[in-house]
C-alpha cells in the first residue's frame, strides 16, 4: 500500500484536492482509502454526498474498547473510496494533535492495516503546528507528500514550514512528490510559486484553475472529478493522480526538499532573486520561561490508577530490569510511593531474602518540554541507564509524551541499535485512551512474555505459577502453605509469572514441566493466554485451589499427572476428615444466618459459597459488580444459578433494607449504617485449610453487635 499525505495552509483547498484525487485514483482502478486528519472532520464530505460521518475520536470517547469495530468508523464513498475522519476534542480543551495519534493507533488496533487498499490519502490540518499533526509525515505513514499552495505569501510560508517538518522526520528517502498550485488569481501567481518550488528543490506538478465547477460540485455534495469528468479541472486532477502512481511505481522520483530560510522567504515575498540558503540545520531551542501554572477549566472524573502505572508495576516485579518513566517527576513520585508501601510491607514480613532493588528512573519532563518535545530527555536517560550496566530496560510513556507527539519508538530503536546486547522494551501507555492499571499491566506483559526462551526443554519436578496478583501468597504462612502443597508431589516452583522474579527466571520459564494459574480470574486467564500464544504451552486445567472441592479436584489431577494417585487419595482422606470435624463444630453459629456477598469479579467465590452452604448459612444474594475492563467476560461458577450479574450499590441498598441480612461480605467500600455486620475478603491463601480459618473470622464478626465499629459508617 502506498501512502500519501496532503498538506497545506488552512483553507487552501486540501480537502477538496484530496477528495478529487481519491476519486481519480479510484477511477483508474486503484483501491483507495481517505483519512481526514482535521478536527473540522469535513475531508470526506464530498465523497459521501455531503454527509458528515462518525469520527474516530467521537467513537473512541463513546464506545468501550471491547466493543469497537473497524466498520463503525469507515464508510464507502464515491467510486468505492473508503472514508474515515479523525475528528477532534472539544474546542479549547485537550490537544487535537494528540487526537491524530489516537486515531492512527485506533485504526491500527482495529485492523485498518489489513484492509485491501492500494493507496491511502491523509488529508491533514493546515500548518504543522505540533508533533501530533506531524505524525503523517513519519516514514511509517507517508511514502509521499503533496503540498497544496497558492501564490499568497502565507500559503507558501505554510508549505515551507511543512517541508521543515518533513526534514525533521527525514527517513533518508525522497518523499516530496511536488506542489499543487491551487490558483487564487493573485498577480504573477504561477511565476511566484514556480520560483518557490525551484528554490526548495521541487516542482509544481499541477495548476488547478479557479473555476465555478468547484462551487457547483460542492453545493451538491460531490467532487468535480465525479460530476464533470471531461472538464479541464478533472484533467488536472487526473495528472496529479497519475503522478502519484508514477512515483509509487518508480517511474518518476520524489525529492528531499531544501526549505527556505527567513531571508530567502523575504526575497520571495519582495519579488527579488532568491539568494542562496544558509543550510537546513535545526537550531537548538531554549526552554520557555513563560510557561506558568494552569488551572482546570472543566471538571472530569479522575482515573484511580493509569495504564502507565500498571506497566511500571509489572516491570518492577522483575528485580534486574531498569524501568524508565518517560514523563514528569510527579508521575514517578506517585507511582513509586504506591509501590514502596507494598514492597516495604512484604519486606517486613520476610518475603524477601534481601532488601529489594529499586531500579526506577525518570526523564523528568517539565512544562517547557510539552512545547519543544522530550525525545532528547528520553535519549539522555536511556544512555545513562545503559552506562550503569543494565541489560534489560523498559520504557513506559506517560500522558505528556503522547500529547506532544514524542517519537519514543525512534529513540528506543536508536539506542537499541547502538547497544546490541541491551534489550529495551517500550510500552506506550500514555493517556487515558490506553486505559487503567490493568490495561497497562497487560501491555507490559505482552513484552515480558516475549522474553521467555521457548527453546529450553522442560525438566521434571518444576512448576510455574501464573497470576496478575499473588496477594494471597504474600504472607509467610500462605507461602509456606503453597510450598507444602507442591512438595507432597515433589514439585518446586520454577517461576512466578508475574511476581517478584528475575529476567533469568522469566527466560527459563519453559524449564518447568507444567504451568498453573494462581486463580481463575479474567486477568489471570488473559495472562495465561498470552503465554500460550508465545510458547504453545497450555496451562494446567485446574488453577491453584482454594477450598475443599477445588483442592480435591486439584490433588486428584496432579496425582494422575505425576503417577502418584495413592498419595493423592491419602491427602484427600485427611483433608475431608479435618473439614467434616470443622463443620460439626461451627455449623451452629452459621445455621440460618442470612448473608449477602458482593464481588467485583476479582475473586473466585466458589470456595466461600461452598463453606457457607456446608455450614448451613442462608445466602440471600451473590452480586457480581460490572467492570468496564471485564465487559464480555463469562462468569464461571459451580453456583451460577445463585449469582446476580450486573449488580450495583443501588441494588445493595435495596437488599440491605428488604432482605435483612445478618452479614455482608464485600470487596467494596460501602457504609451499611448499622443495618448488618460486615466483613471483607482477605488473604485466604491456598488449599482447603485456610478457608476454615476465614470461616472462623466470619464467625467472630457475627458475634459483634451491628452498631459496633464506626457507628454507622463502617466500610466493607
Amino acid at each position: 500500500m502506498y501512502q500519501v499525505a496532503v498538506y497545506g495552509k488552512g483553507g487552501i483547498g486540501k480537502s477538496t484536492m484530496s477528495a478529487n484525487i481519491s476519486v481519480s485514483l479510484a477511477e483508474m482502478g486503484l483501491k483507495v482509502m481517505q483519512v481526514g486528519c482535521d478536527p473540522k472532520h469535513d475531508s470526506t464530505r464530498l465523497l459521501l454526498e455531503g454527509r458528515a460521518q462518525t469520527t474516530v475520536l467521537d467513537y473512541v470517547r463513546n464506545v468501550p474498547v471491547g466493543r469497537r469495530k473497524l466498520e463503525d468508523v469507515i464508510e464507502v464513498g464515491t467510486s468505492g473510496v473508503l472514508c474515515t475522519e479523525a475528528g477532534g476534542p472539544e474546542p479549547g480543551i485537550g490537544c487535537a494533535g494528540r487526537g491524530i495519534l489516537t486515531t492512527f493507533d485506533t485504526l491500527k488496533k482495529l485492523g485498518a492495516e489489513n484492509l485491501d487498499t492500494d493507496v491511502r490519502i491523509y488529508d491533514v490540518l493546515g500548518d504543522v503546528v505540533c508533533g501530533g499533526f506531524a505524525v503523517p509525515l513519519r516514514g511509517e505513514y507517508a511514502d509521499g507528500i503533496v503540498l497544496v499552495t497558492s501564490g499568497e505569501f502565507m500559503a507558501m510560508y505554510a508549505a515551507n514550514n511543512i517541508m521543515k517538518g518533513l526534514s525533521n522526520f527525514d527517513t533518508g528517502k525522497p518523499r516530496l512528490i511536488g506542489i499543487i498550485l491551487n490558483s487564487r488569481g493573485v498577480e504573477g501567481e504561477d511565476e511566484t510559486v514556480r520560483r518557490f518550488a525551484k528554490a526548495a528543490g521541487t516542482e509544481v506538478i499541477a495548476v488547478i484553475p479557479r473555476h465555478k465547477l468547484f462551487s457547483e460540485a460542492e453545493a451538491s455534495g460531490h467532487t468535480v472529478r465525479e460530476m464533470f469528468p471531461e472538464s479541464d479541472v478533472a484533467a488536472a486532477v487526473d495528472s496529479i493522480a497519475q503522478r502519484i502512481i508514477d512515483v509509487r511505481d518508480g517511474k518518476v522520483s520524489a525529492v528531499i526538499p531544501t526549505p527556505l530560510d527567513d531571508d530567502q522567504m523575504s526575497d520571495l515575498a519582495a519579488g527579488r532573486e532568491i539568494r542562496p540558503g544558509c543550510g537546513n540545520s535545526i537550531q537548538a531551542r531554549s526552554g520557555c520561561s513563560g510557561c506558568g501554572r494552569r488551572n482546570s477549566i472543566k471538571e472530569t472524573n479522575v482515573m484511580s490508577s493509569c495504564a502507565a502505572y500498571g506497566a511500571v508495576a509489572a516491570y518492577l516485579k522483575i528485580e534486574d530490569v531498569a524501568v524508565v518513566i518517560h514523563g514528569p517527576a510527579s508521575c514517578m513520585y506517585l507511582m513509586d510511593t504506591a509501590r514502596a508501601k507494598s514492597v516495604l510491607e512484604l519486606f517486613s514480613r520476610g518475603m524477601y531474602g534481601s532488601r529489594p532493588n529499586h531500579n526506577l528512573f525518570c526523564t523528568m519532563m517539565d512544562d517547557s518540554v510539552s512545547i519543544f518535545g522530550g525525545t532528547e530527555l528520553l535519549e539522555r536517560t536511556l544512555r545513562d541507564v545503559v552506562s550503569r550496566g543494565y541489560r534489560d530496560v523498559a520504557v513506559v510513556t506517560t500522558c505528556m509524551p503522547g500529547i506532544i507527539g514524542d517519537d519514543s519508538r525512534a529513540v528506543v530503536k536508536r539506542i537499541s541499535d547502538e547497544n546490541p546486547g541491551v534489550r529495551i522494551d517500550l510500552v506506550e501507555a500514555d493517556g487515558d485512551v490506553a486505559g487503567e492499571y490493568n490495561d497497562g499491566f497487560m501491555m507490559a506483559a505482552d513484552n515480558i512474555v516475549g522474553m521467555i526462551d521457548t527453546s529450553i526443554e522442560p525438566e521434571p519436578g518444576l512448576v510455574n505459577i501464573i497470576g496478575t496478583s499473588f496477594f494471597d501468597l504474600h504472607t509467610r504462612a500462605h507461602a509456606e502453605g503453597m510450598t507444602r502443597m507442591l512438595s507432597r508431589f515433589g514439585l518446586k516452583e520454577n517461576c512466578r509469572f508475574l511476581d517478584e522474579t528475575s529476567t533469568d527466571s522469566v527466560r527459563g520459564f519453559c524449564r518447568a514441566s507444567f504451568d498453573m494459574m494462581i486463580n481463575d480470574t479474567a486477568g489471570c486467564r488473559e495472562l495465561a493466554s498470552k503465554i500460550t500464544e508465545h510458547t504453545g504451552r497450555e496451562p494446567f486445567p485446574v488453577p491453584v485451589p482454594v477450598g475443599l472441592y477445588d483442592y480435591e479436584e486439584w490433588i486428584s489431577m496432579v496425582g494422575r499427572q505425576m503417577g502418584m494417585q495413592e498419595e493423592a487419595s491419602k491427602e484427600i482422606r485427611y483433608i475431608e476428615g479435618e473439614y467434616a470435624r470443622f463443620i460439626r463444630e461451627h455449623a451452629p453459629r452459621f445455621k440460618g444466618k442470612r448473608i449477602i456477598i458482593m464481588n467485583k469479579l476479582t475473586h473466585n467465590v466458589d470456595w466461600l459459597l461452598d463453606i457457607l452452604l456446608d455450614l448451613g448459612a442462608d445466602i440471600v444474594r451473590v452480586g457480581f459488580v460490572p467492570s468496564p475492563r471485564k465487559a464480555g467476560c463469562t462468569i464461571v461458577s459451580r453456583h451460577f444459578d445463585m449469582i446476580t450479574e450486573n449488580y450495583d450499590t443501588d441494588q445493595l441498598e435495596v437488599d440491605l433494607d428488604t432482605l435483612d441480612p445478618d452479614l455482608l461480605i464485600s470487596d467494596l467500600s460501602r457504609p451499611v449504617r448499622g443495618r448488618c455486620r460486615s466483613a471483607r475478603f482477605s488473604k485466604i491463601g491456598v488449599g482447603a485449610l485456610p478457608v476454615l480459618e476465614y470461616a472462623e473470622y466470619l464467625e467472630n464478626v457475627m458475634r459483634l453487635p451491628k452498631d459496633e465499629g464506626w457507628k454507622g459508617g463502617r466500610k466493607v
